[in-house]
């Protein structure tokens, strides 16, 4: 796989800018990572630093924002820390499921480490409160979108719920189960999670604003 150079711009201003991330590439401490490749893409010189906001696996597509200064970088981590801003997912699991308009939750207590296949939920004492919201769009015999919406921001959540409701992610190396993804991989030439931060909304720029991507082109195919 060629190594990213660029990464999509969706909005940009002076102190901040978000970003479409593609699947495979770290936000920082990596080599080719979103902060390395910014720096570059952003005209050095033009920006003293690159701070990633909030979290985004990378494993894991979709939008991210990143501030250009440390003042905007610690005001909008706050965003997401008191809830003020939202991220919404697109997910593709393993497996049909009931197609509903309605939101239905999985409520899985989990540990806040990275975990395994062998046990997603954590040890027993390290286990805490997490809850997911998850709509079904569509699905057929494989697989089933979802629409996926945190009300709480444990690590790997989604993966980890999708994972011990028995409709892991399509493409998860850690909790799903390594032949099938194997299989797929080799079926659909894609070697990629099937997670994606589609929306993204937070106050901003003095109001709320709200950000979105299309459904990515690789999940469409998975659900023809």
């Amino acid at each position: 796989m060629k190594p990213v150079t660029k990464l999509p711009v969706v909005e940009k201003s002076k102190n901040w800018l978000i970003v479409n991330k593609p699947p495979g590439i770290s936000v920082h401490n990596e080599a080719g990572d979103v902060r390395s490749i910014l720096k570059k893409q952003l005209h050095p010189g033009t920006f003293h630093d690159i701070y990633p906001v909030h979290r985004l696996d990378k494993e894991t597509s979709g939008l991210l924002i990143v501030a250009t200064e440390q003042e905007t970088a610690a005001n909008l981590s706050e965003q997401f820390q008191t809830h003020k801003a939202e991220k919404m997912y697109y997910a593709v699991l393993r497996g049909g499921m009931d197609v509903s308009e309605e939101w239905q939750e999985w409520s899985f207590p989990i540990s806040d480490k990275s975990e395994g296949r062998k046990n997603p939920q954590g040890l027993l004492k390290d286990r805490m409160e997490a809850k997911t919201l998850y709509r079904v769009m569509s699905s057929n015999k494989f697989f089933s979108l979802v629409e996926v919406r945190l009300l709480t921001g444990r690590q790997h959540q989604i993966r980890k719920h999708a994972a011990l409701a028995k409709h892991a992610i399509v493409g998860d190396t850690r909790y799903g189960d390594p032949k099938y993804n194997d299989k797929m991989a080799e079926i659909y030439k894609n070697e990629r999670m099937y997670l994606h931060a589609f929306r993204l909304s937070l106050p901003i720029g003095g109001r709320v604003q709200t950000f979105e991507t299309p459904l990515p082109n690789d999940f469409r195919e998975l659900m023809k």
